[in-house]
């Protein structure tokens, strides 16, 4: 992508991410290149991954872990709200899929 047209989308930008929001309440990604979103709730320390809910993704539901487009995601808390998979997840996990 053009760098300038990076810096009008974005607060701030990496090769990976690009920041849509960041305030005392939380910090709103995007993984560049994908459709995956990161929320980062400040106070509650827990980081989110967002997956939309469409038939371009796979879903499984194994107890403890969740099974995303084949790729086996370990997390306890996964729900869904506002058309998309929440998975929190810890910073192990996000750097694999960030």
């Amino acid at each position: 992508m053009d760098e300038n047209f990076l810096n009008v989308l974005y607060i701030e930008h990496t090769d990976k991410i690009g920041v849509l929001k960041d305030d005392k309440d939380e910090r709103v990604s995007v993984i560049l290149g994908t459709d995956k979103t990161l929320v980062e709730r400040k106070r509650e320390g827990k980081t989110y991954l967002l997956v939309p809910l469409t038939k371009n993704h796979t879903f499984v539901c194994k107890g403890n872990s969740i099974d995303v487009d084949g790729e086996h995601i370990k997390s306890e808390i996964f729900f869904r709200k506002d058309a998309c998979q929440w998975i929190e997840i810890d910073e192990e996990t996000l750097s694999k899929v960030a």
